[in-house]
């Protein structure tokens, strides 16, 4: 990667969905030259797609927060991380170094749906809850 493809990495970061002409402006590139090298990038597996970014209190989701869960026993984090990772509040849910842990980041309607939620994990081992007040 050079410059030019660090420069667009950046702009595509803040706006996945801006046009590569007006890409192109900005580093000075033809937009089919500015397309030419995001396929490139996809293709070296550099970007690996595209998300959607949503306003979750506007989804009525007040509640966020992180939840360190310190597993059981070593052998239930894969086993956790698969039940974990698919429910509908995880955002995310990494596998983090330390003793055996999961960090999950789950937003929720209220804090009623966050104690049901810890409740439903404690079963995988002991919950560490931290609410987000501001992002």
């Amino acid at each position: 990667m050079d410059d030019i493809d660090f420069e667009i990495v950046k702009l595509l970061r803040k706006n996945a969905r801006e046009s590569f002409a007006k890409i192109g402006k900005a580093v000075e590139l033809s937009a089919p030259a500015v397309g030419k090298r995001v396929k490139q990038l996809e293709e070296k597996g550099i970007i690996l797609g595209y998300s959607l970014k949503l306003n979750q209190e506007k989804l009525g989701f007040t509640t966020k927060a992180y939840i360190i869960l310190k597993i059981h026993q070593s052998s239930t984090v894969k086993t956790a991380h698969n039940q974990i990772v698919y429910l509908k509040e995880v955002q995310r849910c990494d596998r983090i170094t330390g003793d055996d842990c999961l960090c999950i980041l789950a937003y929720f309607k209220d804090n009623k749906e966050l104690i049901t939620f810890i409740e439903r994990i404690s079963q995988y081992g002991v919950p560490n809850t931290s609410i987000i007040l501001e992002s």
